[in-house]
C-alpha cells in the first residue's frame, strides 16, 4: 500500500509539475492553416483504431486545401457514440491537433495508429459513464485515447507538449483525455488498467 500510494504521488507531483511549464502551448499549429499557405494543402492523415468497435480507419480528411469528405465521414464514424449510436461531426481543430501528434508519434518513434476510447458522447452516455456536464465530449471536442506500445510516461509527456485545452490522466485505466476547453490538467484514479503499456486501456469519464 505504501508504494502505491508513493507512486500516485509522484506521477501527482510530476503531472503538476509538468503543468507549471513555462514554455507556451503550441496553440497556433492546431487551428485552421491559412489557406494561402503550403502546408493547408498537405493531406492530412489520420490513423485509429476502436478496439471496443474492433474498427479501424486510415482516412484523408484534408488535402488540396479543402476538406475531404470521404474521409471525414470515416472519421466521425469512428468517433460516434458507441453506446447510443450517434455520430456527429468532429472539429477540425481536434483532427488536426490530432494529425500533429500523430505525425510526432512516427518521428520520434514509428507510424502507429490512435487508440480511440471515447469521442463523442450524447448527454445520455455520459451520465452512464459518470462524466461531468457539461462535456466537451458533447460538441466532439475531446477524446479518451492512447497510443499503443509508448509508455505511459512517454504518452503523458506528448499530450503535456501538444496540450491547448484540457488534459485528463487516468494512470488506472492507462489513458489519457484531451480537449480543446479551457486550459487545465487533472489527474484519476480508479477502474484499474493496464499499467504501463496500454493495450488494454480504458475511457476515463472526461470533463
Amino acid at each position: 500500500m505504501k508504494s502505491e500510494h508513493r507512486r500516485r504521488l509522484l506521477l501527482s507531483s510530476a503531472v503538476a509539475s509538468l503543468a507549471a511549464a513555462s514554455a507556451a502551448p503550441l496553440q497556433a499549429a492546431f487551428g485552421d492553416w491559412p489557406s494561402g499557405s503550403r502546408s493547408s494543402r498537405w493531406p492530412r492523415e489520420l490513423w485509429i483504431t476502436r478496439p471496443q468497435a474492433q474498427e479501424s480507419v486510415r482516412a484523408i480528411y484534408w488535402a488540396d486545401g479543402e476538406l475531404q469528405r470521404e474521409g471525414y465521414r470515416a472519421i466521425n464514424r469512428i468517433y460516434r457514440d458507441l453506446q447510443a449510436g450517434v455520430e456527429r461531426p468532429i472539429s477540425l481543430r481536434l483532427l488536426n491537433l490530432n494529425y500533429v501528434m500523430q505525425c510526432a508519434v512516427a518521428q520520434r518513434w514509428s507510424p502507429r495508429p490512435m487508440v480511440l476510447l471515447s469521442g463523442f458522447r450524447t448527454p445520455w452516455t455520459n451520465r452512464r459513464v459518470g462524466g461531468v456536464e457539461p462535456s466537451v465530449h458533447f460538441d466532439g471536442e475531446a477524446d479518451d485515447y492512447i497510443y499503443a506500445g509508448l509508455s505511459f510516461d512517454d504518452n503523458l509527456k506528448l499530450a503535456r507538449l501538444f496540450q491547448v485545452g484540457g488534459l485528463g490522466v487516468y494512470p488506472d485505466r492507462g489513458s489519457l483525455h484531451k480537449d480543446l476547453g479551457r486550459s487545465r490538467i487533472w489527474v484519476e484514479y480508479g477502474h484499474a488498467g493496464s499499467g504501463g503499456q496500454a493495450q488494454h486501456a480504458r475511457p476515463g469519464a472526461g470533463r
